[in-house]
């Protein structure tokens, strides 16, 4: 790593699995678990943080009134298309006032925050 950075600060691409694991196993003291980390942060050549720029995330809305029967031909389509895609693990907002939440509550992880609040989700627009 180069000893000349800005404010001591280093990002890098994840570059390996083990990287990826001494990740996980620093972040797990904390008790935080990085979703789909794609760059490391390094301050002084130690791992401070991490970011993801490619998250697999599937946004979805379906009109009210639509019966559960069709909206699970749905979610079945949109998995194979991400396992088509290669992804096996993938991330889906909901809110909480939606009639899917809590049936995705009950068959998939719920990522909180190490408080164990929900997430917001924030849109960074460039336009």
């Amino acid at each position: 790593m180069s000893s000349k950075t800005l404010f001591d600060i280093e990002i890098k691409p994840l570059s390996s699995i083990e990287e990826r694991d001494k990740l996980f196993e620093l972040s797990s003291e904390w008790g935080v678990y990085p979703i789909f980390p794609t760059h490391i942060v390094y301050k002084k050549e130690q791992i401070v943080g991490s970011f993801s720029i490619n998250s697999p995330t599937v946004y979805w809305w379906m009109k009210p009134g639509i019966q559960k029967r069709e909206s699970l031909i749905v979610f079945q389509s949109c998995d194979t298309l991400m396992t088509q895609q290669g992804y096996d693990t993938y991330v889906i907002p909901c809110e909480q006032e939606s009639p899917y939440y809590k049936l995705l509550s009950n068959k998939l992880d719920h990522v909180q925050s190490v408080d164990g609040n929900d997430w917001r989700l924030f849109l960074n627009k460039s336009y």
